[in-house]
């Protein structure tokens, strides 16, 4: 009987997981992000000993890879199963909360995945938190507003500099 409850307590967690974000009414449907495109983004810039946020990082993939690249990775999840997961897995700073509440004054490239309409607020928030010569790195859509500095069309993926 253990063990069914055991399962039945997996099988809830697994399903809250990928429903989180619309419980939760923040983010958006889990998708990976392309480790192509990121190291492509963070060699073009250069981010060795630069503060990297990854807004929305999941289970860390971008983050690895600015670390691996010389960088202080920062990640910022939502779903409480991914941030720990992510914790466990990156070992370094993750916060856990919304993307739209952390301030993100000392960053020094901020990289996200989102949808469009997710991009939009972002680029709000950028304009007024970031400083200039801050880099966004969009994966799959463009940001709003934004000055873009470097594309490559075939990874999907999007420079700007404020």
């Amino acid at each position: 009987m253990t063990w069914l409850v055991a399962l039945v307590a997996a099988a809830l967690a697994a399903v809250l997981h990928f429903l989180w974000p619309y419980v939760a009414r923040r983010g958006g449907a889990y998708s990976t992000s392309s480790a192509e495109a990121a190291e492509w983004a963070f060699r073009r810039i250069g981010v060795a000993g630069k503060r990297v946020y990854d807004l929305g990082c999941g289970y860390g993939r971008v983050l690895l890879i600015a670390r691996r690249l010389g960088a202080v990775p920062i990640g910022v999840e939502l779903d409480p199963l991914r941030w720990l997961i992510c914790r466990l897995r990156c070992r370094c700073r993750v916060i856990y909360g919304d993307m739209f509440k952390t301030p993100l004054s000392d960053a020094d490239v901020v990289y996200i995945f989102q949808w469009p309409s997710v991009n939009a607020e972002l680029a709000k928030k950028f304009r007024n938190e970031l400083r200039p010569g801050t880099y966004v790195v969009s994966y799959m859509w463009e940001v709003p507003g934004l000055r873009l500095v470097a594309h490559e069309r075939r990874l999907r993926v999007y420079i700007y500099e404020t």
